[in-house]
């Protein structure tokens, strides 16, 4: 049996989140029941299908990378975030919500544990700072040729890229940034790295990754954020003897 609020404080700490300033609360959002855990679920986000998903599992706990709070939230309880919240309290459902902590972690990160079960080498932190490590990581290969860098990241991530093959035809250094970081383009190009992953696209990357000669590949903002919360469900399994269960909501963006 495994006590919840040592569970909270247990992962508070493996995911500094005291030394992370993020756009929204980290760690405990709603509390459910205070009782023993036996199950938890991992999601991406805390979407309502996310969560009357969770009411089917019955976790104690469901821990997600984007919760229900943001900063720059109305106060105000109304509509939608109204029934989510009634639908964990009435189920006893406790929420956790770990952002930028999650993506940046060396062990169950959204970044760092993808880079190394693609297989990239000599791996550093890249992006902007992210408490005592950066949000991102780049990381060498052996001349993969940019075809193959494609297939390998949609077998990886399970998804078809939208990408802008401007780069070389052969992949040496290559960086990643999960979510909704197409914009961190430009350091790439600043580090003269040659591919750049992360989740989102709009409209001017594919003019930059052209005129200054990268390749870019967006792989979902979704798909690209699931890695760390099965990794990190699976790790909290295997150390407190919990079920897990990772809750995977359909979403192509």
């Amino acid at each position: 049996m495994t006590d919840l609020y040592e569970f909270i404080k247990y992962l508070d700490d493996e995911l500094e989140v005291s030394t992370i300033d993020d756009f929204c609360p980290n760690g405990l959002q709603v509390e459910g029941l205070n009782q023993p855990i036996k199950s938890i679920a991992t999601a991406v986000s805390a979407s309502l299908a996310t969560i009357e998903k969770a009411i089917e599992l019955k976790p104690q706990v469901l821990i997600v990378h984007h919760g229900l709070f943001w900063k720059k939230d109305s106060y105000r309880i109304t509509g939608i975030k109204k029934e989510k919240l009634l639908k964990l309290l009435d189920h006893g459902i406790t929420l956790l919500a770990y952002h930028l902590p999650l993506d940046c972690h060396r062990e169950w990160g959204n970044n760092w544990k993808a880079a190394k079960d693609m297989g990239w080498k000599n791996l550093q932190g890249f992006g902007s700072k992210c408490g005592n490590s950066h949000i991102g990581v780049v990381g060498t290969l052996d001349n993969v040729a940019v075809e193959d860098f494609q297939k390998h990241l949609e077998q990886f991530y399970q998804h078809s890229a939208h990408c802008a093959l401007g780069g070389p035809k052969t992949i040496k250094r290559a960086a990643l940034i999960s979510g909704g970081a197409h914009r961190e383009i430009h350091k790439a190009v600043d580090e003269k790295i040659d591919a750049y992953i992360t989740g989102s696209f709009d409209e001017p990357i594919w003019h930059v990754a052209f005129e200054e000669k990268i390749n870019f590949f967006a792989m979902g903002h979704s798909n690209t954020e699931t890695v760390g919360p099965k990794a990190l469900g699976q790790h909290l399994a295997a150390k407190f003897n919990l079920e897990h269960q990772f809750i995977d909501i359909e979403n192509p963006f």
